[in-house]
């Protein structure tokens, strides 16, 4: 009895500790639930609600159930079948080629150079810079009758005459596209800048005495070191660039003719410009449903594994090695001393 009475009394202080573990991680976690629930959850649940009414301002019929009538009407709507189209080479084109340039710069500016320092961050300012200022930065940039962008083609003669940039369908969506590549590139090179710090220099001496050449030593060892940075960063732009809004609203609005009408556009339209509070939270919750596919696809991709760094197994050499040097005899094994 007296040695389950000391157990007791030993586990006691135990529970407590336990007890008051758990009773403050809750209390430190309720409020950010409660917060999150409320700017999350509820605006959440609120749209998907209105996505089964009929519920537009201008309707002097009123508000009713359209129970999924709504989505079927989005099957056959031109319009959001071309913002879905807009907002794929939109984001396809600003990541690829953010991602192509930040990788060149940061591999650049990963070198012990005088004043590389200040390089580096000279190269961060365009990130820091708001959206809506690049906007209208590249608006005067491509406006057709006094932008740098139609002189400099002039002076260097690759165009005879002033090109509307932000008129025509096409040059639009270039237009918006090399802004907005213009203003995430300092993202890649930030990234890709810390994963180019994490490589270890002894791997690329040892493949630079191999024989190795800068080419190969960047195929076979940088990449696979940078590799989850890539998906992260990639991933990250991708949902930046769905929802990106002020850079084209302020470029174009969405125009000419729908040509750089994404679906943040439309969706800001049917709501504030149509009034349609029905329609509108049925499109973005396609629009999230789209702009969630590259994040729920990245556990299925192998790039997001850990990575040994090699991308071949070690038998197999990722370039041909230095023939080895030979000596005029055999080495012998050491003698040993009694």
């Amino acid at each position: 009895m007296a040695r389950a009475g000391l157990s007791v009394l030993r586990e006691e202080p135990k529970r407590r500790r336990l007890w008051d573990e758990t009773g403050l991680a809750v209390m430190c976690l309720t409020p950010c639930v409660l917060v999150l629930g409320f700017v999350i959850v509820y605006p959440l649940a609120r749209g998907v609600y209105l996505s089964l009414l009929h519920y537009k301002l201008t309707d002097p019929t009123g508000t009713r159930l359209a129970y999924l009538g709504n989505y079927a009407a989005i099957l056959t709507d031109p319009v959001f079948w071309e913002a879905l189209q807009n907002t794929a080479v939109f984001s396809a084109a600003s990541v690829v080629l953010g991602f192509l340039v930040g990788l060149v710069l940061a591999v650049l500016l990963d070198r012990d150079l005088p004043g590389i320092r200040v390089l580096r961050g000279l190269s961060l300012v365009p990130w820091i810079v708001p959206y809506i200022v690049v906007a209208f930065l590249f608006l005067y940039m491509f406006n057709f009758d006094v932008g740098v962008i139609n002189f400099l083609l002039r002076v260097l003669g690759v165009a005879t005459e002033n090109i509307a940039w932000l008129s025509t369908p096409h040059s639009a969506m270039i237009a918006v596209i090399t802004a907005n590549v213009w203003n995430q590139t300092p993202f890649y090179i930030l990234m890709f800048l810390a994963g180019l710090q994490t490589v270890p220099l002894e791997l690329k001496e040892a493949a630079s005495i191999d024989g190795a050449s800068p080419l190969q030593v960047f195929w076979h060892i940088t990449i696979p070191h940078l590799q989850n940075i890539m998906v992260i960063a990639t991933i990250l732009m991708l949902i930046r660039n769905f929802n990106n809004f002020p850079l084209i609203w302020v470029m174009t609005q969405g125009g000419p003719i729908n040509s750089t009408t994404t679906l943040v556009i439309y969706i800001f339209r049917l709501a504030f410009s149509e009034f349609n509070f029905g329609y509108a939270p049925n499109s973005a919750a396609s629009s999230a449903g789209s702009s969630s596919t590259p994040s729920s696809c990245w556990p299925c991709c192998p790039c997001s594994f850990p990575s040994t760094g090699w991308s071949v197994p070690p038998s197999r050499p990722t370039w041909p090695p230095m023939p080895p040097h030979r000596s005029g005899g055999r080495r012998r094994p050491p003698s040993r001393t009694m």
